[in-house]
C-alpha cells in the first residue's frame, strides 16, 4: 500500500510540475521563435524596437507634462489659499476694529443715556440705584393698575363722570353761535377763561 500511495504522489507531482513545465517551455519556445524570426527580418526588428522606444518615451514626456500641470495647479491653489487667508486676516482685523469703535459708541450711548435720566429724574447715580430698585418693586405696570382702578370704579360713578363731561361740552357748543365767525369764538373762548 505504501508503494502505491508513493507512486501517486510521484503522479500528481509530475502532473503538477509537468504544467508548469509545459508553460515554461511554450515560453522559451514563443522567445525562441520570436528572436530567430527578428534575427532573419532585422530591418522589421529596428523598426519594432524603435517603435517601442518611441511609445516608451512618449509615455514618460506625457507623464512629465501631467505632473507639471498638477504642480501648478497646485500652486495656483495654494496661491490662491494665500490670498483668501490674507483677505480673511484683513477682515479678522477689520472685525476687532468694527468691535472696538462699538464698544465705544456703547460707553458713549449708556453715559448720554444715564445723564439724561439724572435730568430727568433729578437723582444721582447713586440715587438712581434706589430709585430703580423701588420701580422694580412695584408689582405690574402703573398703567396697567391705573386701567383696573377705572374698571373696578362703580357705575354710577363712571356715569356721572359721564354726565358731567357731555354737561360740560354741551355749555361749550352753546357759547358758539352756529353763525358766528373766528373772530367771534376767540371773544367767547376769552370771557369763558376769564
Amino acid at each position: 500500500m505504501e508503494k502505491e500511495l508513493g507512486a501517486a504522489n510521484e503522479v500528481v507531482t509530475a502532473d503538477s510540475s509537468g504544467g508548469f513545465y509545459t508553460l515554461k517551455e511554450a515560453v522559451y519556445n514563443f522567445l525562441g521563435n520570436f528572436f530567430n524570426w527578428l534575427s532573419t527580418h532585422q530591418g522589421l526588428a529596428l523598426i519594432f524596437i524603435l517603435s517601442v522606444l518611441g511609445i516608451l518615451t512618449w509615455f514618460i514626456l506625457r507623464s512629465r507634462r501631467y505632473r507639471k500641470q498638477l504642480e501648478e495647479k497646485v500652486s495656483s491653489k495654494n496661491t490662491e489659499i494665500g490670498k483668501k487667508d490674507a483677505l480673511i486676516e484683513e477682515q479678522k482685523n477689520k472685525l476687532e476694529v468694527l468691535q472696538k469703535k462699538l464698544s465705544d459708541q456703547k460707553k458713549v450711548v449708556s453715559d448720554a443715556l444715564l445723564r439724561t435720566i439724572k435730568t430727568l429724574t433729578g437723582y444721582d447715580s447713586d440715587q438712581l440705584q434706589i430709585f430703580f430698585k423701588s420701580l422694580t418693586e412695584i408689582s405690574g405696570n402703573p398703567l396697567q393698575i391705573a386701567h383696573t382702578q377705572a374698571n373696578t370704579m362703580p357705575s354710577s360713578q363712571r356715569l356721572e363722570e359721564e354726565s358731567d363731561n357731555s354737561a360740560a361740552e354741551n355749555d361749550a357748543k352753546e357759547k358758539i353761535a352756529p353763525g358766528t365767525g373766528p373772530e367771534e369764538v376767540l371773544e367767547v373762548n376769552k370771557r369763558g377763561e376769564e
